[in-house]
């Protein structure tokens, strides 16, 4: 799958995360009663899509690095894979305490392509699960969250949301290059 193709499939899921009313909770929002949110306090549709994705790349991630902590055989790969849990707990755990403080309620389980993906890996062992958790996992998938995340710090209306895109960005790259760097060890 190509760079474009994965992002244009991050686009479609996210939008159909918002169809479907996973991302956004309108109830708790809906009405001009005493108590009710001001309209500045609801996130437009892009916005609330990013958080879908964010979410859900973060809930992914920390599954199937813990799956990469069970089933790999290298100490470095295994090292990546709890890199990753503590760097994408820590990375869902700021974006809830943004998200709720707005409203939303992000969603709760993994959509089924990434769900489909865990079941592939979780198939493997060893040397052939250490090389395909970096190559997808770790090089794929962090470029697909790259891209969306570069385009999110530029384009996304709500301040806060732009600003956890930002920050988030090196540490994505950080995975990146260490996937990069340990898929040229495990190649062969």
């Amino acid at each position: 799958m190509t760079l474009k193709s994965s992002g244009l499939l991050a686009a479609v899921f996210s939008a159909a995360l918002l169809a479907s009313g996973c991302a956004m909770n309108h109830g708790q929002h809906s009405g001009m009663g005493a108590g009710a949110a001001p309209q500045s306090a609801r996130l437009s549709a892009a916005d609330a899509a990013f958080v879908a994705t964010a979410a859900s790349n973060d809930m992914y991630e920390i599954q199937v690095s813990r799956l990469a902590l069970e089933r790999g055989s290298s100490a470095q790969v295994k090292n990546y894979a709890q890199m990753l849990v503590n760097h994408h707990t820590a990375s869902s755990d700021q974006l809830m305490t943004i998200v709720r403080a707005k409203g939303m309620t992000p969603p709760a389980a993994l959509p089924a392509d990434k769900q489909a993906r865990i079941a592939e890996l979780s198939r493997l062992q060893g040397a052939e699960f250490d090389r395909q958790y970096i190559r997808v996992s770790g090089v794929q998938d962090h470029q697909t969250a790259i891209t969306i995340f570069e385009q999110a710090s530029r384009t996304l209306a709500d301040a806060d949301l732009r600003g956890f895109a930002t920050n988030t960005l090196p540490v994505l790259r950080q995975h990146l290059q260490g996937a990069q760097n340990i898929a040229g060890t495990l190649a062969g």
